[in-house]
């Protein structure tokens, strides 16, 4: 209700004349308003803390747990059931500590287990796959405590191991494409979890003992050591080290990469390439140093073909590294380097060896360092040495060598095997791509495809004279 009134003026005043219950409306009502602000603040401001993220996950990992525990599947994966209670306890203890990121990630791997159990014989994508062996490669699954021979294309879960024996070497590409190199003397767990925030698959392994080298595409991939962590950033290649003190080295030789200490609180490290930097078991880091540049290499010219008849000698040269007191020279008949045939320092940059056996070699050569340390190598580089001493005139240099070409094995989203088999001393490419070929003529190269649908792969295997043979194929690449 409103009045008006004559000030002493003589202007017009409005008068309100508003009953108590109404201003106690407008009270409970600013009230109100002001508790549902303040409570989405609060929301807002907490969701996202690590406390609130880890008991997020922990709830989510004891869903998974009891869902595994209630399958009817149970009595075939006791073992993943076990690990995935452990993981799960784990997760809880260090929440009660105020470990939240040690708690997230228990948790999440606790679910990943889960979730890996109730989905097998479902048609589960394998989380990564052997794709070279070299020597005595074995792997073990998680639920088992036998340990089997590896070959080329045998998948690997999340939970498997794999090791490594002296001389031996193998390459393991993941579900994302990260190629991972793995050295000698190597023990390693396939460590892939599922985001459960974003439902999407990190593709990682633990490093207990031995040397991996990290290729990654477009995704990042992760390294677990005793005391810390190495994040691979996409289009990068990193070398991460093991030894038997637990002690971690980390070498980017391409693009980038972080070191994370188990420290509580401590920040990550990053590395450029040409950069190195170590972490002790309890989580101690080093200073970040430069390491030597590899030199270039000069002679022999990549895939240089040398006769066997008259003893011939390959002399290998590379040009100098300012700073460098030293070059370490490797020579072998594998592409990994599992096996050396030559492994020599030399203050000189060049150096000269027989050849006494037909096949094809490759060589690769790193710059030592003011302080004793060997750096990064250069991208090898191959010769063949031939028995005949075969000239382009011959009947079987007129001839187009021999080319059989296996159908594409697919490797998971746009990556495909392109393998096959060619003469001795012919050089094959793939889609324009020249590909490693071993004495024995076998050769293979994984092809990713940027477009959906239907793509042709082109196979040109080119003898000494020139003459070639050319095969296709079409891969159908699906979203």
């Amino acid at each position: 209700m409103a009045n008006k009134k004559k000030s002493a003026a003589g202007s017009e005043v409005d008068w309100y004349l508003i009953s108590i219950a109404r201003l106690k409306q407008i009270g409970v009502g600013i009230v109100l308003l002001i508790l549902a602000g303040g409570g989405w603040w609060y929301y807002a401001a907490q969701k996202g803390t690590p406390r609130n993220t880890a008991e997020s996950a922990i709830g989510n990992a004891r869903q998974a747990l009891n869902a595994l525990a209630s399958s009817p599947e149970l009595p075939n994966h006791r073992s993943e059931f076990d690990r995935a209670q452990k993981k799960l306890e784990e997760a809880t203890s260090a929440f009660a500590a105020t470990r939240y990121t040690d708690a997230q990630s228990s948790a999440v791997e606790s679910q990943t287990i889960s979730r890996a159990a109730l989905n097998t014989g479902k048609d589960r994508e394998n989380d990564a796959q052997f794709l070279t062996v070299e020597g005595d490669v074995q792997f073990q699954k998680s639920s088992t405590s036998d340990w089997k021979k590896a070959d080329a294309r045998t998948p690997l879960f999340n939970g498997d191991w794999v090791k490594t024996s002296d001389n031996a070497s193998a390459e393991l590409i993941f579900s994302n494409g990260s190629l991972y190199t793995i050295g000698p003397n190597a023990l390693l767990e396939i460590y892939s979890t599922i985001n459960p925030a974003t439902s999407k698959k990190s593709n990682a392994v633990q490093m207990q003992v031995g040397s991996v080298e990290i290729a990654t595409t477009d995704d990042a991939s992760t390294v677990r050591t005793p005391g810390s962590q190495v994040v691979v950033d996409s289009e990068s290649t990193t070398q991460v080290g093991v030894d038997r003190s637990k002690q971690t080295s980390v070498v980017a030789t391409k693009g980038s990469a972080q070191l994370i200490s188990a420290t509580a609180g401590a920040q990550p490290v990053k590395l450029s390439a040409g950069e190195k930097v170590s972490a002790s078991s309890e989580g101690d880091v080093s200073q970040v140093k430069k390491v030597a540049l590899p030199p270039a290499l000069a002679t022999p010219a990549d895939n240089q073909v040398f006769q066997l008849s008259g003893e011939p000698r390959v002399a290998f040269s590379w040009q100098p590294v300012a700073g460098a007191k030293g070059y370490l020279l490797e020579v072998s008949r594998s592409r990994l380097f599992s096996a050396l045939e030559i492994n020599s320092k030399r203050q000189k940059t060049t150096a000269t060896a027989k050849v006494s056996s037909e096949g094809t070699f490759y060589w690769r050569v790193a710059s030592i360092g003011p302080d004793g340390e060997t750096g990064s190598f250069a991208p090898f580089r191959r010769f063949r040495v031939s028995g005949s001493s075969g000239t382009s005139s011959s009947d079987s240099d007129k001839k187009p060598p021999a080319l059989h070409l296996l159908r594409p094995y697919p490797l998971g989203g746009p990556f495909y095997m392109i393998e096959g088999t060619t003469e001795p001393g012919a050089t094959v490419l793939i889609n324009d791509e020249e590909v490693d070929v071993d004495s024995s003529g076998h050769f293979k190269k994984i092809v990713s495809f940027n477009k959906l649908g239907r793509n042709a792969v082109v196979v040109k295997a080119i003898n000494p004279a020139g003459v070639q043979a050319v095969q296709s194929e079409t891969v159908l690449v699906e979203e």
